[in-house]
């Protein structure tokens, strides 16, 4: 047997419920370091996916269809071994667990189904139904027991150069009022993981072996402190590398779960889609390798989810943790050293570098001058996260960057008006009127409990009956005002989307600077910590970070 043949034969093997045994692990490695493989080839890669939601009603199609997705993308792009465990929903239970659009349900309201659908339950809600997951190979439900039982698994079988990536795209909830940095990962049967549990298993690991997490669930943003010991930056940086990307700060609810799967604007699905030259749904991606080098890191996937990601989220990393923790901006910036784009004021304690440099003069870099003037200072990836965002919101690089914050603050006063409402300050939606003649016209339609079980609603009968309600007196009332809803709803949403991207974009100018000013008011082994920090991020599925 070829070494090719042999490697095939090991990344090609399903592990269905448990990971590949260790023992047969090392004999494979021998074997291959026998016929002239490197030490780096028999590194294994350890995959954790942990998936779906709560229970049914929170275990949305769109999550299913985001770890398919990832294992179709580790098929095509991950090369070397590997073991995957994967965590999703109710596991092997075969009740019906996963939430679905309804296959009458285009989701849009435009068609005589939704538009029955929006005046029985007063809104344009999706109907859905449930089913069975479809999530192939997994390994047992989301439940932290079995999710600790992997990881010990990891732990005894684990050793140098190998890495574990973590993938987590679930339902997550925020910390409490003291502890905000705590939050979950939100399990079946309403069981959680909280932060400071998972940072305590990840401690267990061996400290040369490093950590990947992407994570896309709400208020994921508080798994960024595992970098710290205990999560807590007054007690110093923890001895296991560790990076991550996460959709959203620890304080805000994330985009992404839905019951149909045509959207795939989610924070993950771009992620995977950047490594994958395409989207969850198959439209073709590219130019994601910043650098070059044939192949899209980490970072590169990180910088194109913030730049096209149409999504309510504001997306960070484990360097930008690091960053607003050990490094500083002048004090006359537009913003404090420790308060940011996002506008919260990090509760983490200053280091003694930086405590230190505000007792005497330094020429720290500020976040001023032009915006050509800091794209050239920024790395590669800052650069194109820069670049890209200022040309989406309109900016042209010799704009000096307090036409970015003007700019920014006017948007902040432009909110959408919401439409006026007419007569005694409340003229109503027209629903009820419109129900009222479909009810009197059809009285099947009008049962509020069996409404959807009419032959009318037929798929091959709908654009004929959906003519005929057009044809009815209140409609017309009712379509005006559900036009004017809908532009403003659109509006709001455009609205929102825009101010995310100017976030987006100043948060990324700041980090450019803190990281610039790094070296001024660190230690050279924080400064050296953040290198390797760096390194992990920039690291990818064929290619492993400096050091390991």
């Amino acid at each position: 047997m070829t070494l090719t043949e042999m490697k095939r034969l090991v990344v090609s093997r399903p592990f269905p419920r448990t990971i590949f045994p260790v023992r047969a692990m090392k004999l494979v490695c021998g074997l291959l370091i026998l016929v002239g493989c490197s030490q780096s080839l028999c590194a294994t890669d350890y995959f954790l996916t942990i998936g779906g939601g709560y229970n049914p009603e929170g275990n949305q199609a769109s999550l299913e269809a985001n770890v398919i997705f990832f294992q179709q993308v580790l098929d095509e792009k991950h090369r070397g071994l590997r073991m995957h465990d994967i965590f999703f929903a109710d596991g092997h239970d075969t009740a019906s667990d996963l939430q679905v659009l309804s296959p009458n349900s285009s989701g849009q309201a435009n068609g005589a189904f939704d538009l029955l659908a929006s005046l029985h339950r007063g809104s344009n809600q999706e109907t859905v139904e449930y089913r069975n997951h479809r999530v192939p190979r997994i390994s047992g439900a989301i439940d932290p027991a079995l999710v600790r039982s992997s990881l010990q698994k990891i732990v005894k079988g684990a050793v140098r150069k190998d890495r574990l990536i973590i993938y987590v795209t679930a339902h997550g909830s925020p910390g409490s009022e003291s502890d905000p940095y705590n939050t979950t990962i939100d399990c079946w049967n309403g069981k959680k993981i909280t932060a400071r549990e998972f940072v305590r298993w990840l401690e267990e690991l061996p400290p040369e072996v490093p950590v990947v997490m992407v994570m896309a669930q709400c208020y994921c943003g508080g798994f960024a402190r595992t970098i710290f010991n205990e999560m807590d930056s007054s007690k110093g940086l923890s001895t296991h590398l560790r990076a991550g990307f996460f959709a959203q700060q620890h304080y805000l609810p994330a985009a992404g779960c839905r019951p149909d799967i045509k959207h795939d604007e989610e924070f993950s699905s771009y992620f995977w889609g950047a490594m994958a030259g395409r989207s969850r749904n198959g439209v073709p991606i590219a130019t994601c390798d910043i650098n070059g080098d044939g192949e899209v890191s980490f970072a590169e996937a990180y910088a194109y989810a913030v730049i096209v990601g149409d999504t309510i989220d504001i997306p960070l990393r484990t360097s930008d943790v690091y960053l607003r923790t050990y490094s500083r901006l002048p004090d006359d910036d537009q913003d404090g050293s420790q308060k940011g784009a996002d506008g919260k004021s990090d509760a983490a304690a200053e280091t003694e570098s930086a405590v230190a440099a505000k007792k005497s003069p330094l020429n720290l870099a500020s976040v001023k001058g032009s915006l050509q003037s800091i794209v050239d200072q920024a790395p590669p990836v800052s650069r194109r996260i820069v670049t890209e965002l200022s040309k989406l919101l309109g900016f042209e690089f010799k704009d000096d960057v307090r036409t970015v914050y003007k700019a920014y603050e006017k948007h902040l006063d432009s909110v959408p008006q919401a439409p006026r409402r007419g007569g005694r300050g409340r003229a109503g939606s027209g629903r009820r009127n419109l129900l009222r003649e479909i009810t009197e016209k059809w009285p099947e339609l009008g049962d509020d409990q069996h409404w959807e079980e009419s032959l009318l609603l037929k798929p091959e009968n709908q654009g004929k009956l959906l003519a005929e309600i057009k044809e009815l007196p209140s409609w017309k009332s009712y379509d005006e005002r559900r036009t004017q809803a809908e532009e403003s709803a659109r509006k709001a949403e455009q609205h929102e989307l825009r101010d995310v991207k100017f976030r987006r974009l100043i948060k990324g100018l700041e980090i450019i600077i803190l990281e610039k000013n790094l070296p001024l008011v660190a230690t050279p082994e924080i400064v050296q910590k953040y290198r390797q920090l760096i390194n992990l991020e920039e690291s990818s599925f064929r290619t492993r970070s400096v050091g390991n």
